[in-house]
């Protein structure tokens, strides 16, 4: 009779824990960053038991490849804003449309930034670019056609009653740009709804260091 094979080999599957670990040791991720790369499903859906969560080592393995043969990554055409977003904020997988809906409100932007979200888009140039990463993984990206002060339709608010940074952006499905950026992983961190402006000629987020911290540099020993 042929042999049956167990559909849960051990072999085949890490813990999540034991999965993390792979991606710090491997990528230089924070064990933290990686566990919640994992709980997203960024890695593909995990298998659950009542003692523990496992995710299959060649899904694992594939992504650690995928983020070490990734080439440089591309000099920005236009401004980017590069987006750090906790799990709650972005739900993986789900479509384009609805991607671009959950994201569109409650920014922290200076006065500045909107008038230039603006600006751009009224002067016939690119769109301001938006990159959402989660734990440092490129999963959306949108081009922002309008930047408001998310008060103006607010029955009487004013800058005084209603932050004036908090801004509502108009998102549209990114243009052929973000093909060079889908899934790559950007050190920008975990958590949090914090924006980082990537400006033309400027360093990139992720290089502004302050004081005496090292700069970034990815771990692939």
């Amino acid at each position: 009779m042929p042999e049956v094979c167990d559909p849960f080999d051990p072999h085949d599957w890490l813990t999540q824990r034991a999965a993390a670990q792979v991606l710090h040791e491997d990528l230089g991720i924070h064990p933290e960053t990686a566990r919640r790369l994992l709980v997203a499903g960024v890695l593909g859906r995990p298998r659950r038991t009542s003692l523990a969560a496992f995710h299959h080592r060649d899904a694992v393995d594939a992504f650690v490849a995928r983020c070490r043969e990734q080439a440089p990554l591309p000099v920005p055409d236009r401004n980017l804003v590069v987006v750090r977003v906790g799990n709650a904020r972005v739900a993986y997988g789900a479509t384009e449309q609805h991607q671009l809906d959950r994201l569109a409100d409650g920014w922290r932007m200076s006065p500045t930034w909107r008038a230039l979200c603006r600006g751009v888009v009224e002067a016939g140039l690119p769109p301001v670019g938006l990159l959402v990463t989660l734990s440092g993984v490129v999963v959306a990206g949108a081009d922002i056609a309008g930047a408001e002060w998310a008060g103006a339709e607010v029955e009487g608010a004013d800058h005084r009653t209603l932050s004036p940074l908090l801004t509502r952006f108009d998102l549209r499905a990114p243009g052929e740009w973000y093909d060079d950026w889908r899934g790559r992983l950007l050190p920008t961190g975990a958590g949090g709804a914090a924006l980082r402006f990537w400006a033309l000629g400027t360093r990139p987020p992720w290089e502004r260091t302050t004081r005496n911290r090292a700069p970034w540099r990815p771990v692939l020993g």
